[in-house]
């Protein structure tokens, strides 16, 4: 069975260059530019894991990520977050699953990904 992932990142070029990376994996991909109606579309998709930048134009991540993990129906689903900005997990004012910085190594990510839907 395909893990469902939802990518939450405004980078357009991004967006595009993740089918690519993951085109050896069996992951389904869920990509959204904004946060727009992410209740429904999280309660409707059923992500396995969410992959959600730090700055998703003038959104915060970081709220997003507390928002997701402070609600009963989300708080069980992991998230990644990626940032352009170092920023360590012990620090990151939210509680991801884990946190990767950009430009990240294909590898690494998939590796990544990878724990964290074990889990």
């Amino acid at each position: 069975m395909k893990k469902k992932i939802l990518i939450i990142d405004d980078d357009n070029d991004l967006q595009e260059v993740f089918p690519l990376m993951f085109k050896h994996k069996d992951y389904e991909l869920k990509p959204l530019l904004d946060i727009e109606n992410i209740d429904e579309i999280i309660s409707s998709y059923k992500p396995d894991l969410i992959l959600l930048d730090i700055w998703i134009g003038k959104i915060d991540g970081r709220v997003v990520c507390n928002y997701l993990k402070s609600h009963e129906s989300t708080a069980h689903i992991p998230i990644l977050l990626i940032s352009a900005i170092l920023i360590d997990i012990d620090d990151a004012h939210c509680r991801p699953d884990a946190i990767m910085q950009k430009p990240f190594e294909m590898e690494e990510l998939i590796n990544m990904m990878d724990e964290l839907l074990a889990e």
